[in-house]
């Protein structure tokens, strides 16, 4: 084929789209490629081995498929599985696809220049020794890439019974005590996380509560700035309230137990309650919790879906450009044992 020839393929006007397959590329031996809004049948003659086929119905499916089969007897397969499907669900164990499915996560790994990521499936575990009273915890810090405080009696463990990696916080009966865990292990001297504008940025993490009783329980998960792992430090002893700091996070108040809040705050700027009714828990079951950044909005989601509440960057109180670790800390409210629960916890943002 002449460069005459290739010219007039490139400038050919190809009908629009529709269920029929409308070929732009033959050889001796079949079709080479075609497109349309509908994929061939399995078993559909005249399209060669290694045909491709790109279907054109606008659709969150995907996109191009290869023909696996024969000449007289095709058998079209996805090029790629669409990356929520690669995620999984939203009802799932996994990440969840309207949060991550922009994030580019080999780009990140490959070229950290662009940005960072990681997950946690927790497997390893949290390692403190059982009943540190706060200052000695904080030195010991953990053996792996997390850091944790536990007041005396509060124990920190990897559950046993889940082969997946999950890290319990069992609080003691006495009232007000606390016990967390945190992220990166240096989140005392230094955080490693921050919302920029113009860059995006994701969090999702798996947790649940064994109580959800208004006035016993105290629970924050999300971002905050450092040096707050230590106990009656992030949250106070008495209401749990949380310190006038920067933070971007859920939380659980003791005078609604079954509701996660959504929050954030810059350092004295007096807090904000973005939905304090975010999403109604359900006792001993997990919650996805998630926050998604565009670069100038960020969402909130619960369970992989998007909370109707948002704010912008440029919002008063939003910690915009503040350094911060992801915290995962809890506060018994009365003389009740509490056991907080997270599974994983996966964070990348764009640089």
């Amino acid at each position: 084929m002449g460069i005459n020839s290739y010219s007039q393929i490139q400038n050919t006007l190809y009908p629009a789209s529709g269920p029929t397959p409308q070929p732009t590329l033959r050889s001796n031996d079949g079709i080479l490629e075609a497109y349309g809004t509908v994929v061939p049948v399995d078993g559909t003659a005249g399209y060669i081995t290694g045909a491709i086929f790109k279907q054109t119905d606008g659709g969150a499916n995907t996109s191009a498929y290869v023909n696996e089969g024969t000449s007289t007897s095709s058998d079209f397969n996805a090029v790629i599985a669409d990356v929520p499907v690669a995620y999984g669900t939203a009802a799932g164990r996994g990440p969840s696809p309207e949060i991550w499915d922009d994030c580019p996560v080999l780009d990140y790994t490959l070229n950290p220049q662009l940005g960072s990521h990681m997950f946690d499936d927790l497997q390893d575990g949290i390692v403190v020794v059982a009943n540190q009273a706060a200052a000695a915890a904080a030195a010991l810090n953990t053996t792996g890439d997390w850091a944790a405080f536990t007041l005396t009696g509060t124990v920190l463990a990897t559950l046993a019974t889940d082969i997946h990696g999950v890290v319990t916080i069992t609080t003691t009966t006495d009232d007000d005590s606390d016990g967390g865990i945190g992220y990166p292990q240096n989140i005392q001297t230094a955080g490693m996380f921050s919302f920029v504008a113009g860059k995006k940025f994701w969090m999702e993490c798996r947790v649940k509560v064994d109580n959800i009783t208004n006035d016993k329980i105290n629970l924050f998960c999300g971002f905050a700035e450092k040096a707050q792992l230590a106990t009656n430090t992030l949250m106070a002893a008495a209401g749990g309230a949380t310190a006038d700091v920067s933070y971007a996070a859920f939380k659980i108040e003791q005078a609604d137990g079954d509701q996660w809040q959504t929050q954030y705050n810059v350092n004295s700027g007096g807090h904000s309650v973005l939905s304090a009714t975010g999403g109604t828990i359900t006792i001993n079951e997990y919650s996805k919790l998630g926050i998604y950044c565009d670069g100038t909005t960020v969402t909130y989601y619960i369970d992989g879906a998007a909370l109707a509440d948002t704010v912008t960057l440029a919002t008063t109180n939003f910690p915009n450009g503040v350094k911060m670790g992801f915290y995962f800390v809890t506060n018994s409210a009365s003389a009740t044992t509490i056991v907080s629960s997270i599974d994983w916890l996966r964070v990348a943002q764009e640089y």
